[in-house]
């Protein structure tokens, strides 16, 4: 988090909503962690329960965000909401570090796979398209699938348009692909 923008080219204070993924120190093992400006929260969706290992970046994440975000002005700049009259903001200061939310009930990866920059992906996609995270049946096998094909698609026309860097491309709309006569689809709704 440098300046007051997001590589989105997006500032700060236009959104209500960060996704993050964090590595757990010391593990092959990585978690989503959402900001929610408006609730003053981190919620956190961790693929392997009982995993916890992601505690000190999370409480590290919670401390330095309020004083990140009060050097830069936050909450003066997003001047259209009254922060005193949200729950959230009732009795702290900006400098309060945010809650914590550890979500429960949602779709685990098998025990020893290695699957959890795919559940961070995928959690990240359901939230994004506001759908909820099932509790059960996340095929990762097709979800690995097609998240390959859309990097390898979104890779194709890169070098078809001859961009050489993300910074150079244009907006993309969501969900922009053409079905040839030989492609295989595989359906990958939850």
């Amino acid at each position: 988090m440098q300046g007051l923008c997001i590589s989105a080219g997006i500032p700060w204070h236009l959104i209500d909503e960060v996704y993050v993924s964090i590595n757990c120190k010391g593990s092959f093992h990585w978690v989503l962690a959402v900001i929610v400006i408006k609730e003053r929260c981190i919620r956190v969706y961790d693929s392997m329960k009982g995993h916890r290992g992601h505690a000190d970046e999370i409480k590290e994440l919670a401390e330095m965000l309020s004083t990140y975000l009060t050097i830069f002005d936050f909450f003066e700049k997003k001047d259209c909401i009254d922060w005193s009259l949200l729950n959230a903001y009732k009795k702290k200061t900006d400098q309060h570090a945010f809650d914590v939310h550890i979500v429960d009930g949602i779709v685990q990866q098998s025990s020893g796979t290695l699957d959890c920059g795919l559940f961070v992906a995928a959690y990240a996609e359901f939230l994004s398209d506001l759908h909820q995270i099932p509790s059960s049946e996340f095929d990762s096998k097709k979800h690995r699938t097609r998240y390959a094909s859309l990097l390898w698609d979104y890779g194709v026309n890169k070098a078809c348009t001859g961009y050489v860097s993300d910074n150079q491309d244009p907006p993309r709309p969501k969900c922009t692909f053409i079905r040839s006569e030989d492609t295989e689809m595989i359906d990958v709704e939850p």
